[in-house]
């Protein structure tokens, strides 16, 4: 923990609101029962997190989610107020917040309060595949009044990512949707192919994945000419980390202490895709973090025997734990599909970057050079 990188990470907290959604997604594999966290379980997870700050001043992020997180709204705005003003109380300390969201529920005054405190927002939104993969509760279909949101939003917050995930039965719909974001004024796309027992890929599919993806390659470069910018999260973060030199999983992923997923009842989890998962609670706000189980869960990410001779294995997540298991059941064993998608956005992002770092795209360079 006395390393430069252990002191410079932002400590992160995750409270999730509730398992409730207003969404019924084709691949989601979340059960949404309606269950809220109550007001004390988040107040001890907040005040677990200034301790901690007092002890070791720095950075903290706060993430609302769900479920979907704004159907608690008046309680994530309390929230944000409370946590506010206990970081104010310590010199050298500061919190920002973020949440995810389909979208339906933000208004203008929600808008607001986020930018009055640095609440940052991104939207999940599968462009022009939504009503086909994300239905409401009810089956209705959910794009026009997501698209009305996302114009709402853009207003305030030009810079707000969309989150998007890939259905292979609408794989070929991708380059459609990043032009149909563009048109709208969006400059900040991520993308993830849907996995689960719910999603099934087949050669097929994947070989369209591919073709789509070679093709966003192409908008992208053009999208990042001289002074413009659009941002592909896929292809960014591959490219940073490699000028960076820095391992991707060590750049990405936060398994373990220093993030701390908080479930409705209180108990954590080091990661979104563990919550309720039986033999991945790490703790709880009533019994503190438990150091030996999450490390008792860090020594089974072991490197897949595959992997260690690969030359991309400094540039690949393959040791993700939420991502292994959730293609194989298994932290360290990695899915063909995982690691074919890896090699993919690995050279389309090296293409991009030799057709883009030059001093013709000085606000492309400086993005990636920049800390």
């Amino acid at each position: 923990m006395g390393n430069d990188t252990e002191k410079n990470r932002t400590r992160r907290l995750t409270l999730v609101m509730t398992h409730q959604c207003n969404f019924d997604c084709r691949y989601c594999l979340q059960k949404h029962e309606d269950v809220y966290m109550p007001r004390q379980t988040a107040l001890k997870a907040i005040d677990m997190m200034v301790d901690a700050l007092r002890q070791k001043p720095g950075k903290a992020q706060i993430s609302f989610y769900g479920g979907e997180p704004l159907l608690a709204r008046e309680e994530i705005e309390y929230l944000v107020a409370y946590a506010r003003s206990r970081v104010s109380e310590i010199p050298g300390a500061s919190i920002v917040f973020e949440i995810t969201t389909n979208g339906t529920l933000l208004d203008e005054s929600f808008i607001t309060f986020a930018k009055e405190n640095k609440l940052l927002l991104a939207l999940s939104h599968d462009g022009v595949a939504q009503d086909r993969v994300r239905v409401d509760r009810g089956g209705h279909p959910t794009k026009e009044v997501v698209d009305s949101k996302l114009a709402m939003l853009l207003k305030t917050f030009p810079e707000t990512i969309i989150m998007m995930t890939v259905h292979p039965e609408q794989v070929e719909r991708i380059t459609e949707s990043l032009e149909f974001f563009y048109s709208k004024g969006v400059r900040a796309v991520n993308l993830v192919p849907a996995h689960g027992e719910r999603v099934v890929w087949t050669e097929e599919k994947f070989a369209l994945l591919q073709q789509e993806l070679t093709k966003v390659k192409e908008l992208y470069v053009k999208w990042n000419q001289g002074q413009a910018a659009f941002r592909f999260i896929p292809f960014e973060n591959k490219i940073r980390n490699y000028i960076r030199g820095k391992d991707a999983d060590n750049a990405m992923c936060h398994f373990g202490g220093h993030k701390i997923m908080v479930d409705v009842d209180g108990r954590y989890y080091p990661c979104s895709h563990f919550i309720g998962r039986e033999g991945f609670c790490i703790g709880s706000v009533d019994e503190n973090l438990d150091v030996e189980k999450v490390e008792s869960l860090e020594v089974q990410r072991v490197e897949a025997g595959i992997c260690r001779d690969c030359e991309l294995r400094a540039r690949c997540r393959h040791t993700c734990a939420c991502a292994n298991h959730g293609h194989t059941g298994c932290m360290s064993e990695v899915s063909a599909l995982q690691c074919e998608y890896e090699k993919l956005v690995i050279r389309l992002a090296d293409e991009a970057a030799s057709a883009l770092i030059s001093e013709e795209n000085p606000r492309f360079v400086e993005r990636m050079y920049k800390e």
